[in-house]
């Protein structure tokens, strides 16, 4: 007898850890980013004292000066001495873009090329020569800069006119170094997971948190890493006995997609999308060309430009957590926003008939990580997919073909769909990576009505980091995949690249499915055993919901009790074989729409036993078994035209009122958020009992709050508003703990949001902290408010 409500999944680490589970930013941190020699330049988002360069490339002259150069502007903003550039220590620096290290030195800016009325082409590197390439009324001019007796020279001239052409032809090899390795194989049934180890360690001292990957023709594999790198790995066959690397290019802005293209290697940055031409011949890119960039290049720390797939017409698509799905073409100036509503995507597929995939990272607005997949449509948006809120329309909030359990994947990667027929799977299957956990997954789709909805059917074997890109060797046909550590993973290592090899035999798993009024359908490549599968108590089923709401994702609710937290377990009346085994109903009478369907069975030979439907619509009543008979259901069906995550929406709470916000003013002060999870005012002072009227801006594109705690209680403040993460009424508290520890603190600000309060400093001086409550925040955004 099974109860009548079923236990939550308790989250990671069994619930033992929280939300979060056992990791923290210390975990984290690291300065090895600012250890690393990217050689002359290095790409990124510049600041220095206010000025904020989105798409700045820095130049080292020599060991005593450097400079910024602007491809937007075609000026030279900053020019420093002393040093190169400094990375952050937070979430191995991936958050705060660049800094000059030094000194400002005299700076040769020169006046602001108006927009439109110049082609960026990109620059050249010459040993540590760096030489700009732009169109000016259809003349192209080459720009360099350079160290004479101590200043910053630049030197401009029409291309073919002057010295700087001799460096347009491909200069000396500077990382002429073949380093070797040796891969290992797996040993795993019906696939294998080999390993490609990166070298131990280079004289440029690379890290290895890959971003993306693909294959030149004759099997070759080349490589970026989000610090900046591009490498060449050949030696790729069945054994992996002289694997060979070599880096390629360097400096590049945080890539995090690649695709080869005629030979050409193309990198997905924050910046642009840069083509790589090698000009002599001498395993090195000689030109950085800017092949596309009419997407926007974000500022923000945490928002990121991921995946790269192209389409047989030759269009990009990448995935941003600003602008959401683009598509963008050679060249283009502008770019083609194909769906929005995505929370910090880690990667895009594209299928084999123009189907967009992507997913999304659990979080505000975001009630699980979930899998999206839709067809674009010329001339108009696919649809809005949740965050930031619902949108009115028809096609203003798209629900997603798949939800993913927080127990499977709680945090994703990139998609990728079966190429070829040597893996085991049929072509066009999708492929879904997780990020948090280094596996991998199928989803299946099924077709009702106008809504699809999926299958997710987890994959055997182990990755050895955070999985989220995925590409198919022409030469052998199997699926190589590169991943990388970062926050909330849980795979071992800093990065890796892997193979994941179909070594042989069926893939005994669900390769199709249907959802019906009564049960489910499964269709399987192989037939299963008559005597176990027929066995209905070898079966088990529970169904749940979550709450799309502001909060930070959802808890799991009853989909018979909307407002209780639980799982509904689901009687299977019986089971079925069906064309020639390879075919299994399982009846389930009471079955209803559920974001999530749990199935697990207890069958040997499979390679999964838990799969997982998402159940938008159920189609007709499966009639096709013996003793079939109609068994009315316990409670009426869900709105087929409402998605049940709407549904089960329960109305939020009003905001608490803000007292803080009322009340007589007092002496101003401001603060601002600032990015990389910072305040931009680490300090800030008051006399004991001052009055106090404290303006809050929040021009960070992530919601933000400033609280005011008592001497020594930051920690334990932030560790209770992590754990009132998914609680219905957080965002109401404005992620504020109730705590006698909280002396004051402003509502939970938006994007571009700004707030004042007032209050009266404490009586006692001290220095008194200030955090961020937002989940995840705490530990990095913090400040001091010393009352003397």
């Amino acid at each position: 007898e099974k109860p009548a409500l079923l236990a939550a999944f308790p989250g990671l680490d069994g619930g033992r850890f929280g939300h979060w589970g056992r990791q923290t930013e210390a975990d984290w941190k690291s300065n090895r980013w600012n250890e690393m020699d990217p050689g002359s330049a290095q790409a990124g988002v510049f600041r220095r004292a206010g000025v904020t360069v989105p798409r700045a490339v820095c130049v080292r002259f020599d060991e005593s000066l450097a400079a910024c150069f602007d491809p937007e502007t075609l000026t030279w903003p900053a020019a420093w001495r002393g040093g190169f550039l400094r990375f952050g220590t937070a979430r191995y620096g991936f958050l705060g873009g660049i800094e000059p290290v030094g000194e400002p030195t005299a700076s040769p800016a020169g006046e602001p090329a108006v927009a439109g009325s110049f082609t960026y082409r990109g620059f050249y590197r010459h040993g540590p020569r760096v030489i700009f390439s732009y169109l000016r009324d259809g003349v192209e001019w080459l720009e360099s800069a350079s160290s004479e007796a101590g200043q910053v020279i630049v030197t401009r001239e029409r291309a073919g006119e002057g010295a700087l052409g001799e460096l347009t032809r491909g200069g000396p090899a500077q990382w002429p170094q073949v380093f070797e390795t040796k891969g290992t194989l797996g040993d795993g049934s019906p696939f294998a997971i080999d390993t490609f180890p990166p070298p131990a360690q280079t004289p440029w001292r690379s890290l290895w948190h890959f971003g993306g990957l693909d294959f030149f023709a004759n099997g070759d594999a080349a490589l970026c890493t989000i610090e900046g790198e591009v490498w060449i790995v050949t030696g790729i066959d069945d054994r992996l006995m002289e694997l060979k690397w070599r880096r390629f290019a360097a400096g590049l802005h945080q890539p995090l997609g690649l695709k080869i293209v005629d030979g050409k290697i193309c990198v997905l940055g924050r910046d642009q999308l840069t083509r790589l031409h090698d000009l002599n011949g001498d395993g090195e890119a000689d030109f950085y060309e800017c092949f596309a960039d009419g997407y926007r290049t974000p500022t923000g720390g945490h928002d990121y430009v991921t995946g790269l797939e192209r389409d047989r017409e030759g269009r990009f698509y990448l995935a941003s957590g600003v602008q959401g799905v683009v598509r963008v073409s050679p060249g283009a100036k502008q770019a083609e926003v194909l769906a929005t509503g995505f929370r910090n995507p880690n990667g895009i597929g594209l299928g084999p008939n123009g189907e967009v995939a992507v997913a999304v990272q659990e979080g505000e607005w975001t009630p699980a990580s979930m899998v999206y997949e839709f067809q674009p449509k010329p001339g108009e948006v696919a649809g809005h997919f949740g965050y930031g809120g619902p949108k009115t329309g028809p096609r203003g909030h798209q629900p997603p073909l798949a939800y993913l359990p927080r127990g499977e994947d709680h945090s994703s990667g990139g998609q990728s769909y079966v190429e070829g027929d040597r893996w085991g799977v049929p072509a066009g299957t999708l492929v879904h990576f997780s990020w948090g956990n280094g596996t991998a997954f199928l989803i299946l789709r099924q077709q009702v009505g106008d809504r699809s909805q999926g299958c997710v059917v987890p994959l055997p074997g182990d990755f050895n980091s955070g999985a989220h890109r995925g590409s198919w060797n022409p030469r052998d046909g199997q699926l190589y995949v590169v991943g990388t550590t970062g926050w909330i993973t849980y795979a071992p290592e800093e990065g890796s690249f892997q193979r994941m090899r179909h070594s042989g035999g069926p893939v005994q798993a669900p390769l199709a499915f249907e959802a019906r009024d009564n049960g489910v359908l499964l269709r399987f490549p192989e037939p299963l055993d008559s005597e176990a599968a027929t066995d209905p108590a070898r079966f088990f089923a529970q169904q749940w919901n979550y709450r799309y709401t502001a909060a930070y994702g959802s808890e799991e609710y009853s989909v018979r009790s909307p407002e209780t937290r639980g799982h509904d377990p689901l009687e299977i009346t019986s089971a079925h074989l069906l064309d020639d085994g390879r075919a299994l109903f399982l009846e389930i009478p009471q079955l209803q729409p559920a974001n999530v369907l749990h199935l697990h069975a207890n069958l040997s030979g499979l390679i999964s036993r838990d799969v997982y439907l998402t159940l938008h619509q159920l189609g007709p009543a499966f009639t096709g078994f013996p003793g079939y008979r109609v068994i009315a259901k316990e409670a009426p069906a869900a709105d087929p035209h409402t998605p049940p995550h709407l549904q089960a929406a329960a109305a939020e709470p009003p905001p608490r009122p803000m007292k803080w916000e009322e009340g007589p003013p007092g002496r101003p002060l401001r603060i601002g958020a600032a990015s990389a999870l910072q305040f931009a005012q680490k300090e800030l002072r008051a006399k004991a009992g001052e009055r106090l009227s404290l303006t809050f801006d929040n021009p960070d594109a992530m919601p933000h709050n400033w609280v005011l705690v008592k001497l020594g209680a930051a920690e334990r403040v932030g560790n209770l508003a992590n754990s009132l993460i998914a609680e219905p009424d957080a965002v109401a508290r404005h992620y504020v703990p109730d705590s006698p520890d909280v002396i004051a603190h402003t509502r939970m600000l938006d994007a571009q949001q700004t707030t004042t309060i007032h209050f009266t400093a404490p009586a006692q001086p001290g220095r008194y902290p200030y955090l961020c409550t937002f989940p995840g925040h705490w530990m990095l955004m913090r400040g001091e408010l010393i009352v003397e």
